[in-house]
């Protein structure tokens, strides 16, 4: 007995050889044994659609016989017209093309096909190799290798206020269950990371975790993205098509982060994907079932607008199931001085630096300062201070002029704060960004990761200001 191992599958074969000529001993046996080795379904089939050969992963995916189905005709064997058919009557093959089949027994099934043809030496065909594998399967290995899945979990998450432990554990009862979630809280509280975690801990986590930013997606695009098209549906289109996030994240989560710029008619569709869990591609005609838990976040009051007639109201009840908001830093000052440590043992760990100590006054400073970025804001100025610090520890030197300069806070007594000049949020926040932009030269990745905020609140921020 010879045994071959192939990733995790292990195949036992029975044959003599002389341990000279492996190959010329058992030829027709290594050529089973290596099929079978194969991670993709395969159909050998002679010209008249009768089965020569199915390996073990094909018998899997149609949930037949190995053995039982050797010698039938293809059409038997299936409950559904088998497209293979096609290739028999015209002769042409093809290469990883997408089919999707509607079984009466099994209901959708969405394949990834190839077929070659076999001919013999005066060019006559002969049989037809068909090779199959499931999307599904297709996604979650892009997915691996891609990194589409949660880089964060719940032990990741730092706080100690009563209202944020309380949203945490909203999550985790959230995680738990298939229903739609709906994050709520400014920029910058750490809605993204709470869908990283919620997906981490759910029955899903094996599958793919999708992204959307529905605000980065110009208008023209966001049907295509969300729900994918077919081959030669609009100029510039993918010949072989493609598979929109809906169909990426088949088996996992969707997540939509700032739903609330999702455009009306594109609320409709994807209120209409949540009811019934199928849609069309864009220029098809054919339904596609998908098992996709969705995660949406905004940091809107979708109440407000609905009542400008700016959001669904169907759509925000439909995604409403769990609601989870998250404070802002500045409703919870107490977990500030936790989270200052944390940041910047983690930006002393990335820069292979000593842990710097945060003097008293930095963080009585951090305490009056209003945060309108939140924690994002607040890991950016810890990972400044450790680079510009000079010594070992994080002092009011190292902080942005705008923290450095703030004299009140909140732990003073209001008489402290009564003679000192109130200065214009708007201003400090127009002063900083023309200020990073000039240190970065224009630089807009650069200027959003040292301000703390993404690329589409600076672009915002910029326009509003006109800057």
């Amino acid at each position: 007995m010879v045994q071959w191992t192939h990733t995790s599958r292990v195949v036992d074969v029975d044959f003599e050889v002389d341990g000279t000529d492996l190959f010329r001993s058992a030829p027709a046996t290594i050529m089973k044994t290596i099929i079978d080795s194969i991670s993709d379904g395969i159909i050998i089939l002679d010209k008249n659609g009768t089965v020569l050969y199915m390996n073990q992963e094909g018998a899997r995916i149609l949930g037949l016989n190995q053995e039982a189905v050797i010698g039938k005709n293809v059409s038997d064997i299936v409950d559904f017209r088998p497209v293979i058919l096609e290739v028999l009557e015209s002769g042409k093959g093809y290469i990883e093309k997408e089919f999707i089949i509607h079984s009466p027994s099994r209901g959708q099934l969405h394949f990834i096909k190839s077929a070659v043809i076999l001919h013999d030496k005066a060019g006559n065909m002969v049989g037809v190799i068909d090779t199959f594998r499931q999307v599904e399967k297709v996604h979650t290995m892009i997915a691996r290798m891609t990194g589409a899945k949660a880089k964060f979990t719940f032990q990741d998450i730092v706080g100690e206020d009563p209202a944020f432990l309380e949203a945490v554990n909203l999550s985790r009862m959230a995680a738990q269950s298939r229903a739609n979630v709906l994050i709520e809280g400014e920029s910058g509280t750490g809605k993204e990371m709470f869908a990283h975690a919620i997906h981490h801990a759910s029955d899903r986590s094996a599958g793919p975790l999708i992204i959307v930013n529905c605000a980065a997606l110009p208008r023209s695009l966001v049907e295509s993205e969300l729900f994918g098209y077919e081959s030669g549906s609009f100029t510039g289109a993918r010949k072989e098509g493609f598979a929109g996030k809906f169909e990426q994240a088949n088996m996992g989560t969707l997540f939509l982060d700032e739903i609330g710029e999702l455009p009306l008619d594109m609320q409709a569709k994807l209120l209409r994907v949540l009811q019934d869990r199928t849609f069309s591609r864009i220029g098809g005609n054919k339904s596609i079932t998908v098992d996709t838990r969705v995660i949406a976040a905004t940091n809107k009051n979708l109440l407000a607008e609905i009542r400008n007639n700016a959001f669904r109201e169907d759509l925000y009840y439909r995604l409403n199931v769990v609601n989870i908001h998250f404070p802002s830093l500045r409703e919870r000052p107490g977990d500030i001085p936790l989270l200052a440590a944390h940041f910047a043992q983690k930006s002393a760990a990335y820069y292979g630096k000593p842990v710097y100590e945060i003097e008293p006054e930095v963080l009585r400073l951090f305490q009056g300062y209003p945060w309108p970025c939140n924690v994002r804001e607040l890991e950016n100025v810890i990972e400044r201070a450790m680079i510009v610090a000079k010594g070992h520890r994080i002092t009011s030197a190292d902080l942005p002029p705008h923290i450095a300069a703030m004299e009140c806070s909140p732990r003073l007594p209001p008489e402290a704060c009564r003679d000192q000049e109130i200065v214009n949020l708007d201003r400090v926040e127009r002063d900083e960004i023309r200020r990073a932009l000039r240190v970065c030269e224009g630089n807009i990745s650069s200027c959003a990761k040292l301000l703390g905020i993404s690329r589409n609140t600076l672009y915002r921020k910029m326009k509003r200001y006109e800057l």
